[in-house]
């Protein structure tokens, strides 16, 4: 796929002979290689927005409306995100725009399965729409799971073989989003298989997500079609995914952090050319103060990727991943997406160019440009609720145990297993236990049906957290000690479109609203950064030190352990699901 076939290709050949002036002339600049892994003093030379020479340093200058002064500066291609949500950046895709440019991202490829999933093909236009303008490349996928696990949970949409058919007519929809029912894929359910075909018959790209899979699933999950994976946990996986000759996206997000583990699974390969990078889920605070892809680059030369390598994974074997010829290297009939950076560090760039064009400079976005016009609509729509729905009802019979979900933070996964908990007037009591909370999913779409556990080492010890950010089918979820407290919380999601609140001692503590889909706020970023840091400091405050968005991981019905939807518990991804209550066993 060229980006650039709208280019006059005579007149970029009589600007490369010096017949025609060029419009941009980058003089003075270390050139970094992407595709021979040089770095060398040259000149740059464009027209149209292509490049049409790379000159010998010290070769005249030709015709030119205008010449750069690099100043010794290294010149590299613009950065290729492989893999993210613009939604859990919690902007919509302008801001986000603005936000990742003086970055150094200048293309992202974009799976918006979390809006789609809360406004079907509605929230898919409206991120194609508000992305049309900005100044980077902005292409999507069409997510392949909506919802995740239809049988165990519902959403606000539901995506078959006809709804992708109609999704992949879009030229700047490039394939499928991440194949995430690794299980049902591998059983070959006709739901996923039939929407793999629909994929192939496109000529689609098929991106994976196969987190701890390996062996015969992995055979079988790699010839049903996906061809990528972003969930490589630890160097054994990493090394036998690439090995296998999946092209392996090494991440380092907001919700995790394996990327030491995977570079070590590939560091002694001699051929590295099916390795990029990606982002996943990262919010806009970390983007503010850490950076995007180059962050992700810079933590990958702190674990002892060679800077040259970690630069290659984020241009040439990006774009080539996706079948972009003409983005990701400095050369002849390449788009000119381009950076200048002052060292191979990861850190932000001097300047950034698109099609030639300067679009940030010294960390601004400097093109001005306008989003979608959009007015948000309340997604979450709950049936009345009081703080007595908050607490966990036990049958009438005794002598039963209570399924607990256990966090991920007393092991990889969430786990889970029966205990036997104290009653208290008809409900089980927490109150004595401070390792215990209730853990609920609510479905926010109009349906009357939510799920009750309660769950033991989050870390809150009073209080209550609610979300509309719970991954991906987005559900309201909450986690309380407290149900007065919880409908608090509750009530200000409902009467701002969504987003997290906090909720302590009788009083919203802290609330983010996020009312674009429950999901994205269209504040600046720097208004949102302060809303998140208020909200993350309450969070982390009341549940010792967890993360934002560590909570909304426990709905992911794609994730092995225990995982709790709007329909129900399951299990290690299964269809069918465990009772809260059972007979307690004998011994």
């Amino acid at each position: 796929m060229r980006i650039g076939t709208w280019a006059d290709t005579s007149r970029l050949m009589m600007a490369a002979e010096g017949q025609i002036p060029s419009d941009l002339c980058i003089e003075n600049i270390q050139l970094v290689n992407t595709i021979t892994g040089e770095i060398y003093p040259a000149g740059v030379d464009i027209l149209d927005g292509i490049i049409v020479r790379v000159r010998d340093h010290g070769e005249k200058t030709p015709q030119c409306r205008r010449v750069l002064d690099g100043e010794g500066r290294y010149l590299l291609p613009g950065l290729i995100d492989t893999h993210l949500h613009i939604e859990s950046t919690m902007m919509i895709p302008s801001n986000f725009a603005r936000a990742v440019v003086p970055c150094g991202t200048t293309t992202i490829i974009a799976d918006p399965h979390e809006i789609a999933n809360v406004m079907g093909t509605e929230g898919m236009r409206f991120m194609l729409d508000d992305s049309r303008n900005t100044p980077m490349r902005q292409f999507y996928l069409a997510p392949s799971c909506v919802p995740a696990s239809p049988p165990v949970e519902s959403g606000g949409a539901e995506f078959g073989p006809g709804e992708i058919s109609s999704l992949l007519e879009d030229p700047r929809i490039l394939g499928l989003g991440e194949l995430m029912n690794y299980r049902q894929i591998c059983a070959r359910q006709e739901r996923m298989m039939r929407i793999i075909d629909e994929g192939k018959r496109h000529g689609a790209f098929l991106q994976g997500h196969a987190p701890r899979l390996v062996g015969a699933d992995l055979a079988a999950y790699i010839l049903a079609g996906p061809v990528s994976d972003h969930e490589c946990r630890s160097s054994e996986e990493c090394m036998e995914k690439a090995r296998l000759g999946m092209h392996v996206n090494l991440k380092a997000s907001s919700l995790s952090n394996h990327l030491q583990a995977a570079l070590e699974g590939v560091r002694n390969h001699r051929w590295k050319d099916n390795i990029s990078l990606c982002t996943d889920d990262v919010h806009a605070a970390t983007i503010y103060g850490s950076g995007h892809l180059n962050r992700v680059i810079r933590m990958a030369i702190e674990y002892g990727a060679d800077p040259m390598d970690a630069y290659r994974f984020a241009t040439y074997n990006a774009a080539r991943e996706y079948g972009f010829t003409d983005l990701g290297a400095i050369a002849p009939g390449f788009v000119a997406d381009l950076q200048l950076l002052d060292a191979l560090d990861g850190s932000r760039p001097h300047l950034v160019l698109l099609s030639g064009r300067e679009v940030a400079r010294e960390g601004e976005c400097v093109e001005k440009f306008s989003g979608a016009e959009y007015h948000p609509v309340n997604t979450v729509d709950l049936p009345p609720l009081s703080a007595g729905d908050f607490r966990i009802k036990t049958p009438d019979e005794k002598d039963f145990e209570t399924f607990t979900i256990y966090s991920k933070q007393l092991g990889p996964f969430n786990g889970g297993g029966y205990e036997t908990l104290p009653v208290k007037d008809g409900y089980i009591s927490i109150e004595d236990d401070p390792e215990l909370a209730v853990l609920q999913v609510w479905n926010r779409y109009g349906k009357a049906c939510h799920t009750s556990a309660p769950i033991r080492g989050f870390g809150i010890t009073k209080g209550a957290v609610a979300s509309t950010v719970a991954h991906d089918c987005h559900n309201l979820m909450v986690i309380s000690r407290n149900p007065e407290d919880a409908l608090i919380a509750v009530k200000a999601l409902e009467e701002s479109g969504g987003g997290i609140a906090v909720a302590e001692d009788g009083r919203l503590v802290s609330h983010l609203p996020l009312p674009v889909a429950g999901l994205m706020s269209d504040a600046p970023i720097e208004e949102l950064v302060e809303m998140i840091r208020d909200t993350e400091e309450e969070v982390g405050r009341l549940c010792s030190g967890s993360s934002l968005l560590k909570m909304a991981t426990f709905a992911l019905s794609a994730l092995p352990g225990a995982i709790l939807t709007d329909q129900g518990i399951i299990v290690d991804s299964a269809e069918s699901f465990t009772p809260l209550f059972r007979k307690k066993t004998s011994c």
